[in-house]
């Protein structure tokens, strides 16, 4: 299986208002939806904490030491979740903290995520908006979260979001590393 539900909930209500309170924050770094055949395309993306921006070039998806984006000033909840998610799940270090939107209607089409941060770091996301017909798929199996709940995934195998609901899908994105 490469996607299941975890038992923690998580409460977000804090960061629902302040995505609602700054809706400038989406898409400022449009790096994985500006492409008109990324997978990512049809979404948007807030990027909280990944490689330092200066080092944005050709290398930025190798190895690196995550940094917390300015966004944290106007998204601290965000901040917190990142801290209680890795805490929860016995992290001993945490990198790149994404929060996507799938807007009502559309998608991320099918694809396998690559590279040094794909291959270092487990997922963990933390659902902030979401419904029964949105879905996070995979060949072997899909999730249809509600706002708070948690849940892994493998993003090294084919998988794809859906959202034929009349809602944005709002998901958190959490990497992290652990001691198995």
């Amino acid at each position: 299986m490469n996607i299941g539900f975890l038992p923690t909930r998580f409460d977000v209500a804090s960061l629902t208002a302040e995505l609602a309170a700054h809706p400038e924050v989406w898409g400022q770094y449009p790096w994985r939806t500006e492409h008109p055949r990324s997978p990512h395309r049809e979404a948007s993306d807030v990027w909280v904490r990944y490689n330092a921006l200066e080092r944005l070039g050709p290398h930025f998806n190798d190895a690196h030491e995550a940094q917390w984006y300015p966004v944290c000033d106007l998204l601290p909840a965000a901040k917190r979740l990142a801290s209680e998610v890795a805490q929860t799940m016995g992290a001993t270090s945490l990198g790149g903290v994404l929060i996507t939107k799938v807007p009502a209607g559309k998608q991320i089409y099918p694809h396998i995520d690559l590279g040094w941060h794909a291959l270092h770091y487990e997922k963990i996301a933390v659902q902030i908006a979401g419904n029964d017909k949105q879905a996070f798929c995979f060949e072997d199996g899909h999730v249809s979260a509600q706002p708070g709940q948690s849940y892994w995934f493998n993003n090294q195998a084919t998988h794809w979001v859906t959202n034929e609901s009349d809602e944005d899908r709002i998901t958190f994105i959490c990497c992290i590393r652990r001691v198995h």
